[in-house]
């Protein structure tokens, strides 16, 4: 998938690659989004006389990229960062950890800079050996992490790729105090870096956040949202005005939302007939799987959707909330009561909040 962006000047770059173990064969070059997950550029070249290269333009001074290429029938990749500019690196086959493939010879700052990083995340994770489970990090070792990555780019406040670091440790997290150390690390960024397209993106995203986790503390009004139903039709919140009702905020490829429904349906009937109304915010663009999901378990209450991914949706990053399940408690006044993301997120209080709202 070619991802466009917006660019406001063009960087040239010229990669030279060496390798003489894949003498004749085709490698790839992926320019990546900030994300480093989807190629927004592809190109091509070929191994000839132990050397490919690899010319073009970019939109911002550094870019994640990734060489692919196949040996021995089997496909390999390595990412690292690109700077504008001519280099040249060595393409190491089946090298480096666990024999994945490895570069160097690419000694620029951006390297140096993300390799420090690298070595900072495997100084700590290494303890946690990586099962088909997953990798089970404890939230202390999770978050002294993000707090050495800050740091480095506090360390480096001059180079660029700290600004595109910064980018990706900010949405590693999401809590009001991770965004108030992204901000600081940014202000201590060079100006030239803060006041960048992706430094200015970082610095909007976080006081974003910070704005609407702070505007949905308890005892602050709730921002009204317009929304379709399941059936088409247009529900506003503010038809609810006067009275008490629940904003769940769920999606069917949640697992923990499915756990806590049997709860919540326990809850709604325990307190329907007292006037309690529940909006479940169904945060998913599988409309099939939606519906499928509201008639299997039965679910009577408003069911709502804004048919897009998560990430896309509007209406939970107006509430400040940036994952799922999360429940929002309102009053007949309009005033948030309780909110489980502000230290219930195992919905232990719900029971208790609800009764003292109604």
């Amino acid at each position: 998938m070619l991802i466009a962006e917006i660019s406001h000047a063009q960087y040239s770059y010229t990669l030279h690659v060496r390798s003489r173990k894949l003498e004749g064969k085709k490698i790839k070059l992926y320019l990546l989004d900030n994300k480093a997950q989807q190629a927004w550029k592809i190109d091509s070249s070929t191994i000839e006389n132990g050397m490919a290269r690899f010319k073009g333009t970019m939109s911002q001074p550094v870019h994640f990229a990734e060489l692919g290429f196949k040996i021995q029938g089997k496909s390999a990749s390595i990412k690292f960062p690109l700077d504008s500019g001519e280099h040249y690196l060595r393409l190491e086959t089946g090298t480096g950890l666990n024999g994945q493939p490895g570069i160097s010879g690419l000694e620029t700052n951006s390297m140096r800079i993300w390799r420090q990083a690298d070595q900072l995340w495997h100084s700590l994770y290494d303890k946690y050996p990586l099962t088909s489970n997953g990798r089970a990090i404890p939230k202390a070792i999770f978050l002294g992490d993000l707090k050495n990555q800050l740091q480095l780019v506090s360390n480096h406040p001059k180079d660029y790729f700290s600004v595109l670091h910064l980018y990706q440790t900010s949405a590693r997290e999401v809590s009001l105090h991770h965004a108030t150390s992204v901000l600081e690390a940014w202000a201590k960024l060079d100006t030239g870096l803060s006041g960048s397209p992706l430094g200015l993106s970082v610095y909007e995203r976080q006081k974003k956040y910070i704005r609407g986790y702070l505007d949905a503390q308890v005892g602050k009004k709730i921002t009204d949202f317009t929304v379709s139903d399941i059936d088409g039709n247009t529900f506003d919140t503010r038809s609810l005005r006067g009275q008490n009702y629940l904003i769940v905020l769920s999606a069917t490829w949640c697992l923990p939302c499915q756990k806590q429904l049997p709860r919540l349906k326990a809850l709604y009937d325990k307190y329907k007939t007292s006037g309690l109304k529940v909006v479940y915010l169904n945060n998913d663009d599988n409309i099939a799987n939606w519906k499928a999901h509201v008639n299997k378990n039965g679910l009577t209450w408003i069911n709502v959707s804004e048919r897009v991914k998560f990430q896309e949706s509007r209406i939970p990053r107006s509430l400040g909330i940036y994952a799922v399940p999360t429940c929002i408690l309102v009053n007949a006044e309009g005033k948030i009561t309780y909110n489980s993301d502000q230290g219930d997120t195992g919905l232990d209080k719900l029971d208790a909040a609800i009764k003292k709202t109604i």
